[in-house]
Order: C-alpha cells, then structure tokens, then sequence
C-alpha cells in the first residue's frame, strides 16, 4: 500500500521521520526505497573518527549523487584514534583517495604531506579533503586544532578558484558555519600555532568573503587586529573594506576582542545579532574592552537586532596589558541602535557607574525605543537599588518611549551561601548537610517594587544568578 504512493508523498513520510534509524529502516524495505530513500540517510552528515570519514568519503566517491544530498556536515564529535598499520596501508593504497589527493593537491609534496596526515586520523586532513566534494552544503560544523593547514588552505583556494575549485563557486548554498576549537585536537598537531596556542583567525576571515553565508559561530577567537605590530595597525585601518560581507548573525565565545573583533564586526553590511563572550585566557589579551566593541559596530547601528556582550564571561585580576580594570568600561549609549529588540549586557558596562553610585547618564537616555527584552548581568548587589531605580524611570515611560518593551532580566551574584545560625533568606535541603542555594529574600525585596511596576504595566521581571543555573 505505501510503495502505491507518489514519491513526493513517500519522501514527505520520510522527511517526518527524524531519527536516522527509522530512514534506514525505510532503506531496506525494496530496491525501490533504497534509492528513493538513501540521499536523504544522507541529508545529515556526522562524522565521529577517520573509520567515519573513510567510510563516508569512500561512499560519495562511489555515488557521487549522495555527496549532493548532503545539507548538513558535522565533525565537532570528532575522537582521535590510533590508525593501526593494516588501516594506514590501506588508506595509503587507495586508489580512490590517491586520484582524490592528486586532483586536490597543487604538488606531489603536499599530496604525500596529506597521505601522511590522513593516516595519523586527523580531523582537519579528513575534513578539508571531503568538504569540496558536498556542493550543496547547507550547514558546516568543525572541529580543528590551534592551526588548520588544510582547512585553511582548502578555503583560500575555494575564494580564488583554485584546484579543486575550478568550475563553479564554491560553497554556494552554505548559510551556517560553526568553527570549534578543541585543545585535545591541538595536541594532535605539531604545526607552528599563534602565540599563545590559539586558532588563527585565518580560518574563520574566508567565510566572511562567501556570499552565502548568513550565520557564523566559533570560538577562542582572537583579534586578528592583536596579532599585528603597531606599525602595521594603521595601514590595516586604511585597508579594511567596509559591508562586504552577507554575515548576519557572528557569535563568537570564550574570545578575546581587544580591538572589537573590527576585522569581522565592519565587515558585515547588515549585521542584525551579535552576540560575544570575553575571556582573558588568552596571552594576547589585553582585558574586555567595550569602548572598541562600541566603535566596530557603529556601521551596525541601524541594522543591529540583538546583542549579547560578554555573557558569563572570564575576567581575570592582570592580563598581558597589566592591571584589569576595563572589564568595568562604559560601553555606550544604545540609543542609536535603533533596531535593537534584544540586548544583554554587564551593568558596568550599561551604565557609567564606575567609582560613583549613579549613573553620569541615566538608562532612560542609554535605550533605544526598540527594545523587548533587556537583560542585565553583573548587578552587584549594592547597586541593585539604584538599576531598580533607574528601571522603573524606564518602565513608567514604556508607552510614550518603550511601547514595545515585555521582559526585564537582572543577574547577578544574589545567592545564599550560608553558615551555622545564618537565617538570612529561606533555607531548605537537598539531603543532609547539603544547603539548598537560593536567592537572597532581601534580594526580593529590593526588588519589589519594580516587580510591582512590571505586573502593572504588563512585562515580565526575572531574577537571576549564575550560581543556579549551574545546579
């Protein structure tokens, strides 16, 4: 009764059925099934070690028709393992991946350089030989060491259309890329790194040039711009080409920006989320700095939607430029921003309270009229009173300057950690001996009064502490 059914209902039924055990099921029914069935196995692709890789690679060579039903490439699972010799010899023997290497490669030195990688299971190897052969790539997730050769030169090669890129452009349907650094695939690689052990940004810049591409997400990222001398800063700033790229949402974690990642940020003609998360662990850190974040993306001031800056970052007492006070900095009014609905930002860094209990400009005069949500990390508890203040300035205006305004979230370092006798704040248990952690009631109560102004005017007030959300 169901092979009686057209194809286009019978691939319908088999793009309901999400896990990819149920497809393969479908695969084995008749001759017919396989291969109605069999490219769409293959619309999700991932690839867990080189046996993966082998088996996949080996299988779009044989049909080339898979490797065009291929949307989605995923490598992030990615686990080294030893390749015995009996398995080196037959990847090295492959005549299928020997005339593969000799059509990708541009010598017989880097054909026999890959053979050799290949054989160690490396991910980035493995990666940069299957990805020219998928043309309608969708969605690309990696996962690569401190340097990537053949990923990288795989992407240079596909912006100058080079060998293998010879005919068509390159990844002309790829929309999402997401790059994951993994240190144990570091160990993997005895190449040259950056300076302190981490990823160049020339893997991440020729996604930037793809115009496809919509959607970007990697992380310790660091500022291409930290990585040249002074001399060289302002012939950089002269080069740097503004609005080339189709990139709209860059989400970049565990980074560090010291010149606010400018070199990706300018980049983009229509950049609607940004979302960045700091961290000092990197030896070319100079600290979070939002003044530089304010300056890159002012060419996003009319396009810009949502913006995340440094959500649960790491803030260390010293970096590479000494002391770390600039985690504090006063990012900026957000004022003309104006198609921002979404930010969450570190209070220090939303209002200039630095060395002073009020703000030099009230949040009133900081927002734009755009907003629906806002969010606020960071609040120390002895300014909580004043941002409740200063957010119920905010909402008793929402319908003249806020119309579109709906949730309010506060976080910040509000818990209980109690001692014996300790009443402050209601304690219960998860078991013996073990304390239940919980917001502070005084927190609470602080907080009333804006949680009063919200219910009146209709929006939704969240109290919040990363302590909670880890338990």
């Amino acid at each position: 009764m169901l092979s009686a059914l057209p194809n286009d209902i019978l691939l319908l039924i088999g793009e309901e059925s999400e896990q990819k055990a149920d497809r393969w099921n479908l695969v084995l029914v008749s001759h017919h099934f396989h291969d109605l069935f069999l490219p769409l196995v293959y619309r999700k692709v991932l690839i867990h070690h080189w046996h993966d890789a082998n088996s996949f690679l080996h299988a779009i060579l044989k049909r080339p028709a898979l490797a065009r039903a291929v949307r989605e490439f995923d490598i992030t699972n990615w686990v080294q393992r030893n390749i015995s010799d009996v398995d080196s010899n037959l990847i090295a023997n492959s005549a299928q991946l020997t005339e593969l290497l000799h059509t990708a490669s541009h010598s017989k030195l880097e054909s026999d350089q890959w053979s050799q990688d290949l054989r160690r299971g490396l991910a980035d190897a493995w990666a940069a030989l299957i990805t020219p052969l998928l043309s309608r790539l969708s969605k690309l997730q990696l996962a690569h060491g401190a340097r990537s050769p053949y990923l990288d030169r795989t992407m240079h090669r596909a912006l100058n259309s080079e060998r293998p890129f010879c005919g068509e452009p390159a990844f002309q349907q790829l929309r999402e890329v997401s790059l994951h650094h993994r240190e144990d695939l570091d160990q993997s690689d005895d190449s040259e790194t950056t300076a302190d052990g981490q990823p160049s940004p020339s893997l991440l810049l020729p996604f930037f040039q793809l115009p496809s591409v919509r959607s970007i997400t990697a992380n310790s990222v660091v500022d291409p711009s930290s990585m040249i001398t002074p001399s060289e800063q302002s012939a950089e700033d002269e080069e740097l080409r503004l609005g080339f790229s189709s990139i709209t949402d860059i989400d970049l974690r565990s980074s560090s920006g010291n010149h606010g990642m400018k070199a990706f940020v300018s980049s983009c003609a229509g950049l609607k989320s940004f979302k960045y998360q700091h961290s000092d662990s990197h030896v070319l850190s100079h600290g979070y700095q939002p003044s530089a974040f304010y300056r890159s993306l002012s060419h996003s001031k009319s396009s810009l939607e949502i913006l995340w800056l440094d959500h649960y970052g790491r803030h260390h007492p010293f970096t590479a430029a000494g002391l770390n006070q600039s985690h504090d900095e006063w990012f900026g009014p957000l004022v003309d921003f104006t198609a921002l609905r979404e930010f969450r930002v570190r209070l220090p860094n939303l209002l200039d309270i630095r060395y002073q209990n009020e703000p030099t400009t009230p949040l009133i005069d900081c927002l734009p009229s755009s907003l629906e949500t806002i969010y606020i990390e960071g609040c120390e508890e002895r300014y909580l009173g004043m941002l409740v203040a200063q957010l119920q300035t905010v909402i008793k205006s929402r319908r003249t300057r806020f119309p579109c305004l709906k949730h309010i979230n506060i976080e910040g370092a509000f818990t209980n950690f109690p001692s014996d006798g300790d009443d402050d704040g209601v304690i219960t248990s998860f078991g013996p001996g073990v304390p239940e952690v919980a917001i502070k009631d005084k927190v609470y109560q602080a907080a009333e009064p804006l949680h009063i102004d919200c219910v009146q005017a209709g929006l939704e007030l969240h109290l919040h502490d990363r302590a909670l959300s880890h338990i």
